[in-house]
């Protein structure tokens, strides 16, 4: 037995009392995108609320009939929790925080989270769906390249700088960076820029077909892109607490 570190990246929500609007944008998110809290490390931020705990555990419920599993609750005391209640969670490096536009504001960021667990000797290998760059002390560098489509249920994670795809992201893919994001190919998929909290990461596309893009834990869906910039190529950049599309060419 040994034991090992690992960083994942986890999605935060911050819910809002009452909930109704809030969870009718969680159910906009996953009605154009039905994958993407599946299997994912989820977070519930509650710092500053004062939510009491009968909220939260109302909260709780309609996540878990979602089907979104919660694995830590960010600010409140673990002598709070009811038994049965996720556990009481302290750390990470939280991009910054930031208003979702539209009617609820969902408040979706990232966070990196590290992971100590033992494991044996034949848990080493990820699984296949998942690059993460950053098991590998040689892929530090601040930019990486991938020179084949990233293709439908696969992730490209590398949370400390560019990736460069060479090819098409697949709906149903992800490409998660700390800095910026290029894909010479088309964007199908879902792709989170700046997620170590970069606001000067952008999004770059030959052709922006994606499911969500999202820079420094800013988020927006594909309902809410411009038709001048569907199917197009294009650039996304984050600005004054907004997320500004911008067609190349």
């Amino acid at each position: 037995m040994k034991f090992k570190g690992k960083s994942f990246i986890a999605i935060v929500l911050t819910p809002q009392i009452p909930s109704d609007a809030w969870f009718a944008e969680i159910d906009r998110i996953m009605t154009r995108s039905p994958g993407f809290f599946i299997d994912r490390p989820i977070i519930l931020d509650a710092r500053g609320t004062k939510m009491p705990i009968d909220d939260l555990e109302g909260v709780l419920e309609g996540l878990s009939q979602r089907s979104i599993r919660v694995m830590g609750i960010d600010g409140i005391a673990g002598t709070r929790l009811k038994p049965g209640m996720p556990p009481s969670f302290g750390g990470g490096r939280l991009a910054a925080e930031v208003d979702v536009p539209g009617p609820a504001g969902v408040g979706v960021s990232a966070v990196e989270v590290t992971e100590k667990a033992s494991k044996g000797e034949d848990a080493d290998a990820d699984s296949d769906a998942t690059v993460d760059l950053d098991d590998d002390p040689a892929n530090d560098q601040t930019s990486i390249v991938i020179t084949e489509p990233v293709r439908s249920g696969q992730s490209v994670v590398h949370p400390t700088g560019d990736v460069t795809i060479i090819g098409s992201v697949s709906s149903g893919a992800e490409v998660i960076a700390g800095g910026s994001i290029h894909v010479y190919g088309a964007l199908r998929g879902r792709a989170l820029a700046g997620v170590s909290g970069n606001e000067d990461a952008r999004i770059f596309c030959t052709k922006l077909d994606a499911e969500l893009v999202s820079i420094n834990g800013l988020y927006q869906i594909a309902d809410d892109f411009g038709k001048e910039v569907l199917n197009a190529s294009a650039q996304i950049r984050f600005e004054n607490e907004t997320l500004v599309f911008e067609r190349l060419g």
